[in-house]
């Protein structure tokens, strides 16, 4: 857990954010291109705050007493039956159990297909010289070490405030994010948790408006599922 809290507010990027569903059990601020992994127990709510506008967040989670069970992309999708996810939808596992619920978005476009910048994306996109730079990837299986997780059982990621439209015929592209300074998205975890978030490193594209930039974290202690 990054930092514990004698008082709300003490992180001062973070005061004064409105709306808060609970008190505060821990709050940081992401340096750009940062990594964090904690835990969360159920009914607490995470809140991901883009401080300074057009930064994504690529977050996984897996089931705390049983790491085999992790976020599903395609699981989500299926019982959504929808890409595009905001509030009131389920974050949910590989055997579809919900993980987390979305219940506040003050943004409304998040990313469930594109996956992580990797070393072999950006190879393949920006050069052999692009491999070796910072990526989501690389940062989640970092943090995700210490629980016995290896890089190759990292999952897909669910990627906060990244603007990846579908076309008729299909097509995506990634374009800049709608979100702007002091949006936010609260999670509330369905089960007990392991979550991991990169802080997007990607600077060679759109993705996060060319520059890496700050995002909030806020744990609000467990409130009642409903």
């Amino acid at each position: 857990m990054d930092q514990l809290l004698d008082a709300p507010g003490s992180v001062p990027a973070l005061r004064d954010l409105g709306d808060e569903p609970g008190p505060r059990r821990w709050e940081t601020v992401m340096a750009p291109k940062g990594r964090t992994a904690f835990e969360l127990e159920k009914g607490d709510t995470l809140r991901i705050i883009d401080l300074d506008g057009q930064q994504v967040a690529d977050l996984i989670c897996f089931d705390r007493h049983n790491l085999t069970d992790k976020i599903s992309h395609s699981t989500t999708v299926m019982l959504k039956g929808n890409i595009h996810l905001t509030t009131g939808d389920y974050i949910r596992s590989v055997d579809a159990y919900p993980m987390l619920k979305i219940t506040r978005d003050t943004v409304g476009r998040h990313d469930i297909l594109a996956g992580s910048c990797c070393p072999g994306l950006n190879r393949l996109r920006y050069g052999e010289q692009a491999a070796h730079q910072p990526n989501c990837r690389e940062n989640l299986a970092a943090v995700m070490a210490p629980y016995g997780v290896r890089l190759s059982e990292i999952p897909y990621t669910f990627n906060i405030f990244m603007n990846v439209p579908v076309s008729p015929d299909g097509d995506i592209e990634v374009i800049a994010p709608v979100s702007k300074p002091g949006d936010y998205i609260d999670l509330r975890a369905e089960m007990d948790l392991v979550v991991a978030i990169s802080n997007c490193p990607q600077e060679r594209n759109v993705c996060n408006g060319f520059k890496a930039t700050r995002l909030g974290l806020v744990v609000y202690r467990a409130q009642a599922l409903a």
